[in-house]
């Protein structure tokens, strides 16, 4: 493949991205309530943009690097105190107890750009199971005695576990032996991440973030990762793709594998640069939280152009390191 038609499309994709993001430093957020996301509205959330600022690292681009300026102030704006996030930002009406995937996601971020903030970590660490397994809500008392709340108290997502080790920068052994053994069963049991391909993504992340204890894996998850590839050159919809496409390179794979499933991408850009919305993941059940109509699918046009941007920014990486896959 012609690396210049990936700069192309990486350089709209980019333009797409700058030319979206709001005033304040916020990426959106679409939620719906069909997995079509037809129709879907605008639910501000830090969430989008923490994930964004991981997508956008390694980027030498002055775009790049305004956004990321103003995205490290916004998701400061929305931090409380002890260092939390929650998933509705202030500018929403809706309110919701902080969680671990949005603490560890966003403090993760600005970790990447060494940004300083208080420390979070005993909150992070104090918030496990009798297992050791990472709860996904950090609830007060008030939120224990409520009905709904305490249905999701003992939530232990395997996604949000991943996320946590990646914010750590470490293994701890409870919670890579049940990630390990997800892995072996090839398998995800998250509930917030539909995709198992959003799974094996975030378990290559981790990796690159220093958590050695899923690298024994490394092939399995390899290896189940090629076993979804299709004749077109995608490994799923254009989201998976470019999350299995992802996971491959945070795996150092490169072959005629991902060259097939970066064109797949190429040709799913839109005239404006960007791509169009797809879910990336789910919100609460609606069975412990009485949200009428329930919005429980999630993702954006500038959530989805964020995780083809890593993938075209990692394939010319690697296609420089190894050359041309064959």
């Amino acid at each position: 493949m012609d690396p210049k038609k990936v700069e192309h499309c990486l350089d709209r994709a980019i333009d797409f991205l700058y030319r979206s993001q709001l005033p304040w430093g916020e990426f959106k957020t679409l939620a719906s309530w069909n997995f079509l996301m037809i129709p879907a509205y605008y639910d501000s959330s830090p969430f989008g943009t923490g994930l964004i600022l991981h997508n956008l690292k390694g980027l030498n681009d002055k775009r790049v690097s305004k956004m990321i300026d103003k995205a490290i102030t916004f998701l400061l704006s929305e931090k409380e105190e002890r260092g939390t996030w929650r998933f509705w930002t202030s500018r929403n009406k809706k309110r919701i107890p902080p969680d671990l995937d949005d603490i560890s996601v966003i403090s993760s971020g600005l970790k990447l750009y060494g940004v300083q903030f208080e420390d979070n970590k005993d909150i992070v660490l104090n918030n496990r199971n009798k297992e050791g397994l990472f709860l996904t809500w950090v609830l007060d008392e008030r939120h224990k005695k409520n009905l709904f709340w305490k249905l999701a108290a003992e939530d232990a997502d395997c996604v949000v576990n991943v996320n946590v080790l990646t914010y750590l920068g470490r293994s701890l052994p409870e919670v890579c032996s049940y990630i390990n053994g997800l892995i072996s069963e090839d398998r995800s049991s998250s509930y917030y991440y539909p995709s198992k391909l959003a799974f094996f993504y975030f378990v290559s992340r981790a990796v690159r973030f220093g958590v050695t204890c899923f690298k024994k894996n490394r092939k399995r998850i390899i290896n189940s990762v090629l076993s979804c590839q299709k004749k077109d050159g995608s490994f799923g919809n254009e989201m998976e793709t470019a999350l299995g496409l992802n996971t491959l390179f945070n795996l150092n794979y490169f072959g005629k594998e991902t060259e097939e499933g970066i064109s797949y991408l190429l040709r799913g850009q839109r005239k404006n640069g960007g791509f169009k919305k797809q879910v990336y993941f789910l919100g609460i059940p609606w069975w412990f939280l009485a949200l009428s109509p329930f919005y429980g699918y999630y993702g954006s046009e500038e959530i989805t152009t964020g995780v083809r941007i890593e993938a075209f920014r990692n394939y010319l990486s690697q296609r420089q390191f190894y050359g041309e896959g064959v």
